[in-house]
C-alpha cells in the first residue's frame, strides 16, 4: 500500500485541522479559485484544496519539502511502471554487498543501524546517478527521492525529528522503500522553494493561507538530515547531532525580529483574503516554544490590512517534553483585505 502526503512525522502537520480550515472558509462565504500556501510544511493544506479543483501556489524554505511537492502535487509526466520496478529492485538489495558511503559514514550508529544507513546512502546515490544519466526525468527523480525520505523517516532512531537521536543503539529495521500514492489533479500547481516574504511580492491569489513558525524552534534543525539527503551535496556534518551548515535555511520567523518580518509579509500579500493559522503556545513552559508574535500583535498587524474575524478549535499539538498545555487552541485569523 502506498504512502499519502500526510504520512509524515512532521511538527505542525495540519492534517487534523483541514476540516476546521475548510469549514471556516465556508462560514466566511469565501468564493475563490486560486489558493496560496507559502509556509506549506507537509503540503497537506495545499493538497487538500488542489484536490478540490483549486489552483495552488505552494512553497517552503526547506528543499526536502519542495521535493515532496514536486513529486506529489505536480502534473508533470512520469512512468509509474518504471518507478515501481526501480523501487522493487531497491528492496531486493543485499545490504551485505553494499560498500560504506557518505550516509553510513556519518549517520550509522546514531540515527540508523549500520546496514540501514548503508542502504539509504546507496539508494540516494543511485537515484542521483540515474538522473544525471537521463534514465529518469525530473518528476521521477523527485518521486524516488520522496519515496526514500518517507520510508527512511519511518525507521529513524528518533522521537520524530532530527534535533537529536535516541540514547540507545539503533535497531536494524531492514529498510523497505514504499511507493507513494500519486494522484492526477485537474488543476494547476505552482511549486516554489523560496523565502515567503520574497515570494508574496511576485504572486497574486484569491486566498493566501499563512502558517509560519512563531517560536525559536528552527525547522532547519529538526529536519537537517532529510534536507541533507534531499540536496545530496554531501556536506561536512558537525557535533553529536551530525548537523550540516544550514544558515541559508534558518527562518527569520524563529528569531527576535519575527514581528517585523511578519508585518512585512502581510503588507506585501496580494490577495482578497488572508487566513492565518495561530496557536497559543506563547504560554508554553518551554522557552523555545514561546511565541515571538502574540495574539495582540497578530490582530494589530492584520487590522492594518483589512477586516478580521477569529475562529478557534481545540487541538493536540506536538510536545517536545516541557510544554504541556491542556487547553491548547488552534486559531484562524480571517482577514478580508481592503480594496
Amino acid at each position: 500500500m502506498g504512502l499519502n502526503i500526510e504520512n509524515r512525522r512532521y511538527i505542525g502537520n495540519k492534517s487534523k485541522l483541514l476540516k476546521f480550515i475548510d469549514d471556516t472558509i465556508k462560514k466566511e462565504n469565501i468564493d475563490f479559485y486560486t489558493f496560496g500556501d507559502v509556509f506549506s510544511g507537509t503540503g497537506v493544506v495545499a493538497e487538500y484544496f488542489l484536490n478540490k479543483g483549486k489552483e495552488i501556489y505552494v512553497n517552503d524554505l526547506l528543499f526536502s519539502n519542495f521535493v515532496i511537492y514536486k513529486a506529489l502535487l505536480s502534473n508533470e509526466k512520469y512512468e509509474e511502471e518504471k518507478i515501481i520496478k526501480i523501487i522493487d529492485d531497491y528492496n531486493k538489495i543485499d545490504v551485505e554487498k553494499i560498500h560504506d558511503n557518505y550516509f553510513s559514514d556519518n549517520f550509522s550508529g546514531n540515527y540508523y543501524h549500520y546496514k540501514d544507513a548503508k542502504k539509504i546512502g546507496y539508494v540516494r546515490e543511485d537515484i542521483e546517478n540515474r538522473y544525471l544519466n537521463k534514465e529518469i526525468n525530473e518528476r521521477e527523480y523527485y518521486i524516488l527521492i520522496s519515496c526514500l525520505l518517507y520510508s527512511m523517516d519511518k525507521i529513524s532512531n528518533t522521537v520524530g525529528h532530527y534535533e537529536s537521536f535516541l540514547n540507545k543503539e539503533p535497531e536494524y529495521k531492514n529498510l523497505q522503500i514504499s511507493n507513494l500514492n500519486i494522484k492526477l489533479y485537474n488543476s494547476n500547481s505552482h511549486i516554489y522553494n523560496e523565502d515567503a516574504n520574497s515570494l508574496v511580492r511576485k504572486i497574486k491569489v484569491d486566498v493566501m493561507y499563512i502558517d509560519p513558525p512563531y517560536n525559536a524552534r528552527q525547522y532547519a534543525n529538526f529536519y537537517h538530515l532529510l534536507e541533507n539527503v534531499a540536496q545530496w551535496k554531501k556536506p561536512k556534518v558537525y557535533n553529536k547531532a551530525k548537523k550540516m551548515e544550514r544558515k541559508n535555511i534558518m527562518s527569520e520567523y524563529c528569531k527576535a525580529n519575527a514581528k517585523a518580518v511578519f508585518s512585512d509579509l502581510i503588507e506585501n500579500i496580494n490577495a482578497k483574503y488572508i487566513i492565518v493559522s495561530y496557536n497559543n503556545t506563547y504560554e508554553a513552559k518551554s522557552t523555545s516554544s514561546v511565541n515571538s508574535i502574540t495574539y495582540q500583535d497578530m490582530l494589530q498587524i492584520l487590522e492594518k490590512k483589512g477586516k478580521i474575524n477569529v475562529y478557534e478549535t481545540d487541538y493536540k499539538f506536538f510536545n517536545s517534553g516541557k510544554t504541556n498545555l491542556d487547553k491548547h487552541k488552534e486559531r484562524l485569523f480571517v482577514c478580508k483585505v481592503r480594496e
